[in-house]
């Protein structure tokens, strides 16, 4: 891919925070800013507002997320060290739940993990699942024990393994990106930051008991005002969630304030102006699978980074821990940070390309939006020079093969400073500074 190609793919996001390409100039920085990195003169000098969005652990698609990556994580503990390939599709709804998709190991189909305590091994887990996400407690959801499981057949072809696992390759086209930025200590877009930490927040006030009327379904959507590409308030947070029905509205909206929302968002971001929106068209009591039906990786903007960065062309839910479209889009991650906690950039999109059957990544392509302090063609030959980008080498350096995949699932996979998320470490700094 030739790099004006992947210039336009970006355009449409970096075009928010940056102008058209020109010369670079000092930056002039504001408390908090890491000095001395140039940006492009024409940085857009209006107020403008990003938002980024988040699922709760009962929402539809998001369950049905949490359930591909629990049979994933099944797999795994059957191959820890080894890894497997294919990937597993979801469709949940509120009677039914059904499980298929493809399973491959290095050398074919693993036939080994399909005998005849296979359906057992795998509905027990998903059951469990339910009930850890609240669904036990929940008289308008799911009920754990009664929704029929069904599995479709998981195998995979041997011709397809063969060419998907390990080297030579991917078994079809991939496009992968990762993106980082220095507004937040995570590296993550502020945004969608907030709107994954509010999510988790609401889940351990729910699960702790501190507010035991709240219920698993829910969503939020946090809006935050950039002042010249830096963010100075919040705008706007719009908070869904389910709760049971003797609960009024306003007593929701003060407890949701009070036991969520400020131990969250920075005091300094919030003003007079920020609208609060808590379940603004009144009560939500059913909620979930209740009111729709899930289908795994429904859910990966608000995964990833929101607004701020292409979708790779495949969903990370359920995909095999050996498959380059879930490793590369963890490794797309862990280069943009390093990027940026080299100081090479305040802002960054790396984006990865592999074609069919290929190992070695057809283009390795880094855009800085205008905030590098290197050219991106020096930056690119040190991530090449530093870091492995095949597939079986991404597998073994971010230590994949363990079951690690349900946890990330929910509430975004950046961002959290968890040792199990290895794509989130910046270990090797010192070396690709000393590669570019």
């Amino acid at each position: 891919m030739k790099r004006r190609d992947f210039l336009s793919l970006t355009a449409c996001t970096a075009a928010a925070l940056t102008g058209a390409p020109g010369l670079s100039t000092p930056r002039i920085d504001p408390a908090g800013q890491r000095p001395g990195v140039p940006l492009r003169p024409n940085l857009r000098g209006d107020d403008f507002v990003v938002s980024g969005e988040s699922f709760f652990e009962g929402h539809a698609d998001k369950l049905a997320d949490l359930i591909a990556d629990t049979v994933t994580d099944t797999l795994q503990g059957l191959r820890v060290g080894r890894g497997h390939g294919g990937a597993i599709d979801v469709f949940a709804s509120r009677d039914l739940i059904v499980i298929g998709g493809t399973v491959a190991g290095p050398w074919g189909p693993m036939i080994e993990c399909i005998d005849d305590s296979f359906w057992d091994r795998y509905e027990a887990p998903v059951r469990q699942l339910l009930r850890e996400t609240g669904h036990h407690q929940n008289p308008f959801g799911v009920d754990p024990q009664a929704v029929e499981i069904r599995f479709s057949s998981i195998v995979q072809c041997f011709d397809i393994a063969l060419d998907a696992l390990g080297e030579p390759g991917p078994d079809e086209p991939v496009r992968l990106y990762g993106y980082a930025t220095d507004e937040t200590p995570e590296l993550m877009p502020l945004p969608t930051l907030l709107a994954q930490r509010l999510s988790a927040r609401a889940a351990e006030v729910r699960r702790s008991g501190v507010l035991p009327w709240l219920l698993p379904h829910g969503r939020v959507r946090v809006s935050v005002l950039y002042a010249s590409g830096v963010p100075v308030a919040v705008d706007s947070v719009e908070l869904i969630a389910q709760h049971r029905p003797e609960i009024y509205t306003n007593h929701f909206r003060e407890e949701i304030v009070d036991k969520v929302l400020v131990p969250v968002i920075p005091e300094h971001l919030i003003s007079r102006q920020t609208k609060l929106l808590l379940n603004p068209t009144g009560p939500c009591v059913i909620g979930g699978l209740a009111i729709k039906c899930g289908i795994s990786g429904g859910s990966l903007a608000s995964d990833t980074y929101g607004a701020y960065c292409p979708l790779p062309s495949a969903r990370l839910a359920g995909q095999g821990t050996l498959n380059i479209e879930r490793s590369g889009t963890l490794m797309a991650r862990h280069l943009a940070k390093h990027i940026v906690a080299a100081d090479l950039a305040r802002r960054c999109t790396v984006h990865l390309a592999y074609r069919t059957g290929e190992a070695e990544p057809e283009a390795v392509l880094v855009d800085t939006h205008g905030t590098g302090t290197l050219p991106e063609e020096r930056i690119e030959r040190g991530i090449r020079a530093v870091f492995p980008l095949t597939p079986w080498a991404v597998f073994e350096y971010l230590d994949l093969g363990r079951p690690i995949y349900r946890n990330a699932a929910a509430f975004g996979y950046f961002g959290r400073q968890e040792p199990a998320l290895t794509w989130e470490r910046t270990d090797k700094v010192s070396e690709l500074m000393a590669a570019v």
